[in-house]
């Protein structure tokens, strides 16, 4: 399968590719060029059906953002690497000869460079640096270069940005592009056809949807006929409940629309909704039926997806979180089995951790991301701490008067 992958960059960038991948014909690259990165934007109004998105770069990307956040396709762009700087300044080394100092440089992550130049032990004569930010114009960049060299206090401007290289050329300015090397190019093409395989894959597994009704009365045929006509989907009544047959792609575009999501939220108090997924319509269903269990203990309008790998997603429209309902991994499942928790709150256990930026908690933490009362979550911690998966390793004072709040730490892996 031909995956076709739109690329969005400067001339000079999309020739460097085309070049590059000329013998790979397992993808169609198609072409949308600029002369400025502001004009990335736009260019997403142009382009025609593909299965991914590769922009140049982090700064026409960044332009961009707003305009492809209701894209379903995979999107990525060209990250700036070690390689291509190392690569960069052994160029100048031995082309130019142009002391590291006498150099002004732009660049996306300052890190990338400083890693570079401890490798060459040469970071005590460090060049100009000027660290691309959000929102820097292309007048900005180029002056940053073009002051140095007119001041005399540089040889080369490297930039990162073909729009200022060219402004730089005009200026009469001795600049050179950063290179991009041809194996960051192939690699990057190449994860984006495989992200793009995947999400097909994925696309084409069968969904299905159950909406149920809070009472006997209610006539949810209207809101029904809405849904399916929103997810292309087959419904069918069965009993009180209705049940629709579509596919997760539809789901996923439909998800990242905002009159669909209006539409849900229009049966809030009068019906309830939730999507499942799977390899048949059997365990689809299954997998529906067991989201639509969870979702009734929710206050509110929220719908949960429960997919084919048992994780759980959502509350939707609030939050895409998702949640392993299934434990494979064997210190997990002695681990519930020792505890008697769920496999559910085990699996939020673990997302509680790798979410936190501080390995310390209190009770209070915990019972606000299991949306339980504190108690609940106190019982949870005696269980854990009675077979040492959790321990208190100090106290938080509180702002009012009364005792201090042990801080816990969880004693297991959680990047299983």
């Amino acid at each position: 399968m031909k995956i076709k992958i739109a690329i969005i960059g400067s001339e000079d960038f999309c020739h460097r590719t085309e070049q590059v991948m000329a013998n790979h014909h397992d993808v169609e690259l198609v072409f949308y060029r600029y002369t400025d990165p502001q004009e990335a934007a736009a260019l997403i109004a142009s382009i025609t059906p593909c299965d991914a998105i590769l922009f140049s770069g982090s700064l026409p990307y960044t332009y961009a953002k707003e305009a492809i956040q209701t894209l379903t396709v995979p999107i990525s762009y060209l990250e700036q690497d070690e390689t291509a700087i190392a690569i960069t300044l052994l160029h100048l080394a031995s082309h130019h000869q142009i002391e590291l100092h006498r150099l002004s440089i732009d660049v996306r992550d300052v890190s990338l460079l400083n890693h570079v130049l401890h490798d060459i032990h040469r970071f005590d004569e460090p060049p100009f640096i000027h660290v691309l930010q959000q929102g820097h114009s292309i007048e900005e960049i180029t002056a940053y270069h073009s002051e140095l060299a007119m001041e005399g206090k540089t040889d080369m401007a490297v930039t990162s940005v073909h729009a200022v290289y060219e402004r730089l050329q005009a200026l009469q300015i001795p600049s050179m592009k950063m290179i991009d090397p041809e194996s960051s190019i192939t690699q990057c093409i190449e994860h984006m056809k495989q992200a793009a395989l995947l999400q097909k894959s994925d696309a084409a597994q069968t969904a299905v949807g159950v909406i149920k009704g809070y009472g006997p009365d209610t006539d949810l045929l209207p809101f029904v006929e809405r849904v399916a006509g929103h997810l292309q989907a087959h419904w069918t009544k069965k009993e009180e409940e209705y049940l629709l047959f579509t596919t997760m792609g539809q789901i996923g575009f439909s998800l990242k629309s905002a009159t669909f999501l209006s539409t849900l939220k229009s049966a809030a108090g009068t019906a309830s909704i939730s999507f499942g997924s799977g390899e048949s319509i059997v365990e689809a269903t299954e997998n529906a039926y067991f989201a639509l269990d969870f979702n009734r203990k929710k206050e509110g309008f929220s719908f949960y997806l429960l997919d084919g790998a048992k994780k759980l997603h959502g509350p939707y429209p609030n939050s895409s979180d998702t949640v392993r309902m299934k434990i494979n991994e064997p210190a997990l499942l002695e681990m519930a089995n020792k505890t008697k928790l769920s496999s559910m709150t085990i699996s939020k256990l673990m997302v509680f951790s790798q979410s936190r930026q501080s390995k310390q908690f209190t009770a209070n933490d915990l019972a606000s991301h299991l949306q339980v009362t504190r108690r609940t979550a106190e019982r949870t911690l005696k269980r854990l701490m009675e077979l040492s998966y959790v321990k208190i390793v100090g106290e938080e004072m509180t702002y009012r008067q009364g005792r201090p709040r042990a801080l816990y730490e969880f004693n297991f892996s959680t990047f299983t």
